[in-house]
């Protein structure tokens, strides 16, 4: 079985390089093989000893899946599914992780396959491989939990340079280097692919906002029915508990780019950066009211529930990292024209609602996941925004109520849609209005006017007077 097994996938591996060919493969061959394979994996004796199964075939296989789980070729979406699920068991073991990362073909194709696999249908197990990736590097996450491949871009970037000082000076050294850096490849090489590829890193950027909030309002909409028939029932408990560790996991990996890719949020347009303090906020709402504290504090009682699978600390770990990886960049870039964060979060308009969850935030227990004085450095950066919000906020207070009583009328040209801004933009052909911003991110999601439901072709910025 395990020969005949290694025989299939060279196979697949050879007619996948012919275009034609391989869109005549019967589905079978795919299927019976994954199947085959997680038999031989999962077998109590192993049918197989490890050390040849990692060494002898297992690389083909990963070739394999990574290469065509996103193949166009292959029209069946359940059989897509099928090998993207592989993936994602695969890398939830250290020993089958190494093994992607020596995989030339993963180490190609694996991060940019990603971020095009994730949509409406596909998200979850992308989610699970890409959460997995980020793992251990985040704000108070377990140190136990890296992969194989854990080390920062910058020793990345310490080993690139000392590869090219010892081209120039021994040739001899260089497969020794090449063999380090060879282990830092798939999360280095996740940041490369969103920095390099803008187009489809704002796309995915784009999805995995909108899937957070989704999550995360199917998890409130959960924990009010519950409450609603005045019992738990198991069911109900459950599908709560995987809503919020798929919660958690998106926001984990949306912690992993505000500390890669702080660029996306802090230069240029700053509608990911509203984007961004908006989920902040409506995360925090949910997860601090006393509805939601209730069920947590149920669910942690429940008989046999392991306390880190449905812990608050979860959540609200990925969130302060987003805070504080976004000002740690803010005040070390060297780039004068950043967004400014404070005066994002100072524009919502839920100041007390800023101020209490930051609060929250920092009367929270972490001592059960903190550790060492680098930890209560961050939790003191948390205070220090948490003061200068309360000062931005408290001016622009006092700024306002001048403007109330002052009396002045000017002629209103506010935005409909948010009404904060000024109705800076029209839409063609139908020649509505509202601020740039609110119609640059509805196109995102749809190409229909806000009010009239036109498709809209164009959008003019009008010019100021």
């Amino acid at each position: 079985m395990y020969a005949a097994c290694m025989w299939v996938v060279e196979l697949l591996l050879v007619l996948s390089e012919s275009k034609i060919v391989f869109q005549y493969v019967p589905e079978f061959y795919v299927e019976s093989l994954v199947d085959c394979f997680h038999a031989l994996r999962r077998s109590d004796p192993p049918f197989v000893s490890p050390a040849v199964f990692l060494k002898q075939g297992l690389a083909s296989f990963v070739t394999l899946v990574v290469k065509h789980f996103d193949d166009p070729r292959i029209v069946n979406p359940d059989l897509k599914d099928l090998l993207l699920q592989s993936i994602s068991v695969l890398v939830q073991y250290r020993e089958f992780m190494h093994v992607f990362e020596n995989n030339k073909e993963a180490i190609n194709g694996l991060p940019r396959s990603l971020l095009s696999a994730f949509d409406n249908r596909s998200w979850i197990p992308v989610t699970n491989i890409l959460f997995r990736l980020c793992k251990g590097s985040g704000f108070a996450s377990s140190k136990n939990a890296e992969s194989s491949s854990s080390a920062t871009f910058q020793v990345f970037l310490n080993i690139v340079t000392f590869f090219f000082a010892l081209v120039f000076t021994s040739m001899c050294y260089c497969v020794t280097v090449m063999e380090i850096i060879i282990l830092v490849v798939l999360k280095v090489l996740l940041r490369e692919t969103c920095i390099h590829e803008q187009e489809l890193f704002h796309s995915f950027l784009n999805r995995l906002f909108n899937t957070l909030s989704w999550t995360m309002t199917e998890f409130s909409m959960s924990i009010r029915e519950m409450q609603d028939k005045h019992q738990v029932a198991d069911l109900h408990q459950r599908k709560c508990s995987v809503i919020f560790d798929i919660s958690c996991n998106l926001a984990r990996i949306l912690e992993f780019c505000t500390r890669e890719i702080p660029c996306a949020f802090l230069m240029g347009p700053d509608m990911n950066l509203r984007r961004l303090t908006e989920l902040i906020v409506f995360i925090l709402n949910h997860i601090i009211s006393t509805a939601d504290a209730e069920f947590f504090d149920m669910t942690l009682r429940r008989p046999g529930q392991q306390l880190e699978k449905t812990n608050r600390t979860m959540i609200l770990a990925p969130l302060v990292g987003i805070i504080l990886n976004l000002m740690e960049c803010s005040s070390t870039s060297e780039h004068r024209e950043l967004n400014d964060v404070m005066a994002v979060f100072a524009s919502m308009d839920c100041p007390a609602t800023i101020h209490f969850g930051l609060q929250y935030l920092l009367s929270y227990n972490w001592s059960n996941v903190l550790r060492g004085d680098a930890f209560l450095v961050k939790l003191a950066q948390l205070e220090e925004f948490s003061h200068y919000f309360r000062h931005i906020t408290m001016v622009v207070d006092g700024k306002e109520e001048h403007s109330l009583n002052s009396g002045d009328e000017e002629e209103d040209d506010t935005c409909c849609i948010c009404y904060s801004c000024d109705s800076d933009a029209t839409f063609q052909p139908c020649h509505h209005k509202s601020c740039f911003g609110c119609i640059s991110r509805h196109l995102l999601n749809s190409q229909r006017c806000f009010y009239c439901n036109a498709i809209v072709t164009s959008v003019t910025r009008i010019a100021e007077s």
